[in-house]
């Protein structure tokens, strides 16, 4: 498979999408995350007060890894 311009074109802006999208991700994680008080019982409030780091990460790698792949293939195939 060759590279075609259109696929590239595509996956930069897959690119910049992927990491707007994981601002606003990252952004709604932490504001739920300040928004709990300590003891404050929630669904999954304790859960995500541990692994918030983790959460980050992988959201970031989907948004990075994904986005580009998704946009490559859009351009490949929409313009040739």
């Amino acid at each position: 498979m060759a590279l075609s311009l259109a696929g590239i074109v595509g996956a930069a802006i897959g690119l910049y999408l992927g990491w707007i999208d994981y601002k606003l991700m990252a952004g709604y994680v932490r504001a739920e995350q300040r928004k709990r008080k300590p003891g404050q019982a929630a669904p999954f409030a304790d859960w995500l007060e541990r692994n918030t780091d983790l959460v980050l990460k992988i959201l970031f790698v989907i948004a990075m890894l994904g986005f580009p792949v998704i946009g490559y293939l859009a351009g490949a195939s929409l313009a040739g």
